[in-house]
Formats: structure tokens, C-alpha cells, sequence
């Protein structure tokens, strides 16, 4: 039985890459693959939600109607995540990659999972804060050590 999986994608003139937030990518690419995982048909939709808030709580329906039982997104919070899964849609970030190449790792199996971009930026303000303070306790330290 052929699989049908979305692709969220930005384009810059040159280069076709994941989007890196889906819901702010210009388009979406739905492939149709057979039981080799050769492409047997391409689709193209325009995102029209592009851009908007609402757009987490909406693409997830959106993408729905592709009949889709996977989409690959750069990132996404976990509220979106919910929602696809909820549609019974899986979920793969494959954040920074060409489309080729996310689909190609798709195809051979090597991409799966998701990772919620909220926790990514959650943890990039943790790391700043972590070295904030190692610098504040070492200071410290020094000071602790010359008496």
C-alpha cells in the first residue's frame, strides 16, 4: 500500500529546505510513496495559514485532508504535535535539512521522531543562565580561595 507524507518547506530561490517552523512554511509537498519508497506522485500546497498565530492550531487540520500518514517539519511546539497526533498524523522534525535530503533519509529509514521546539529554546535560556552562573561561582571561588 503507497504512503502519503507531507513536507513543510521554505524556499529561498536557490535551495528547497525544511521549514524551519511549520507553520510559517510557504508550502507543503505531499509525496505519494510505493512499497519501494520510489516518489510515484508529487503534490504541491500552498500553506494558507502562512504566518499567522492561529496557524498551529489549524495547519494540523489543514493537512489532514492530504490523507498524510506523516508529516516532516523543522520544528514545531508540543500543542501542534498533540494536534497532528490527534489526526493521527506522525510527526518527524528534521530542523536545518534540504528537502532531498530529509526525504532521502526518510526513505532509507534514518529519520524519525520529533523533537518540541519549545524545549529547544527553553533549553538555549537554560544554557545562557548555566553560564551565567559558572561564571558568577567561579569568581566566587577565586575570591574564596585568596583568603
Amino acid at each position: 500500500m503507497n504512503k502519503r507524507i507531507a513536507l513543510a518547506i521554505e524556499e529561498d530561490g536557490k535551495e528547497i529546505k525544511i521549514a524551519d517552523h511549520f507553520g510559517h512554511c510557504s508550502r507543503f509537498l505531499v509525496l505519494e510513496l510505493d512499497e519501494n519508497n520510489e516518489t510515484v506522485k508529487q503534490e504541491s500546497y500552498f500553506n494558507p495559514l502562512a504566518g499567522q498565530h492561529s496557524g498551529q492550531c489549524q495547519v494540523p487540520g489543514y493537512v489532514s485532508q492530504f490523507n498524510v500518514a506523516t508529516i516532516i517539519a523543522g520544528g514545531m511546539g508540543q500543542k501542534a504535535v498533540n494536534n497532528f497526533h490527534g489526526f493521527g498524523i506522525e510527526v518527524i522534525t528534521a530542523s536545518g535539512l534540504l528537502f532531498e535530503e530529509a526525504l532521502d533519509l526518510y526513505k532509507k529509514g534514518d529519520i524519525s521522531g520529533f523533537e518540541v521546539c519549545a524545549h529547544s529554546q527553553d533549553h538555549e535560556h537554560h544554557h545562557h543562565n548555566h553560564d551565567h552562573n559558572h561564571n558568577h561561582d567561579h569568581n566566587h571561588n577565586h575570591h574564596h580561595n585568596q583568603n
